[in-house]
C-alpha cells in the first residue's frame, strides 16, 4: 500500500458482515457502517469510495481501495493493554 491508497475493513469477516470501515489517509477521512449483507458492502463502496468520472471511465486517482478481513489483519508489532505501555513503547 502507499499514502495515496484506502484501506477496507471488513469485521469481523467476509462471511458474517457486521461493519465496514473505510480509512481513507489520503483525503482524512474514517467512516464506520453497520452491515448484514454483502449487497449493503457492494452499496457503500460504490457510493463512500472516491471514484472519479471527469472525462473517463471511473476510478480511483492515484491509488486503489484494498480490502481485508478484520481477522485477517497481520499481527501488529505494537500493543497497548496498560496506560504505561504507551510512554514505553513510544520512546
Amino acid at each position: 500500500m502507499n499514502k495515496y491508497d484506502i484501506l477496507v475493513i471488513i469485521y469481523p469477516d467476509l462471511a458474517n458482515i457486521e461493519k465496514v470501515i473505510i480509512i481513507n489517509p489520503f483525503d482524512n477521512k474514517v467512516q464506520s457502517f453497520d452491515i448484514r449483507h454483502v449487497d449493503d458492502l457492494r452499496k457503500i463502496l460504490k457510493e463512500s469510495l472516491p471514484f472519479c468520472d471527469q472525462g473517463h471511465e471511473p476510478l480511483i486517482h492515484y491509488g486503489s481501495a484494498y480490502i481485508t478481513n478484520w481477522e485477517d489483519l497481520s499481527s501488529p508489532k505494537l500493543s497497548i493493554k496498560f496506560p504505561e505501555d504507551i510512554d514505553r513503547l513510544l520512546s
